[in-house]
């Protein structure tokens, strides 16, 4: 992982006290469920330093619906803008991202 981060340039986002706050507030307000404070400050986290999304293949807590939705509507309520979160497989665009998913867009049919 530490060689991606060199690799890429990727920014390294460091925890706040601000982001904590956000984190327990998702699940004071139910966004997320108790006992999963990581996954909460993971989302606070891109939220506080204004990322535009997360990529994560945490189906559990993270990629859900429920979770989108309500982080999305507590950061605006609080003066932060939404996040887009996604899986891998929603922003990778190859042809096994294509296969796994069941598109084919070398193929097209006409009707």
């Amino acid at each position: 992982m530490f060689a991606l981060i060199s690799e890429y340039n990727i920014a390294v986002l460091a925890a706040s006290d601000e982001a904590d706050h956000l984190a327990r507030r998702y699940i004071s307000e139910g966004a997320l469920p108790q006992g999963s404070l990581a996954d909460a400050s993971h989302i606070a986290v891109a939220s506080v330093n204004a990322m535009d999304m997360i990529v994560s293949l945490n189906f559990r807590h993270i990629v859900r619906e429920k979770t989108i939705r309500m982080t999305g509507a507590i950061n605006v309520l609080l003066g932060y803008n939404t996040i887009e979160i996604n899986s891998p497989m929603e922003v990778i665009d190859d042809d096994k991202t294509r296969y796994h998913l069941g598109r084919n867009s070398c193929h097209t049919t006409e009707n």
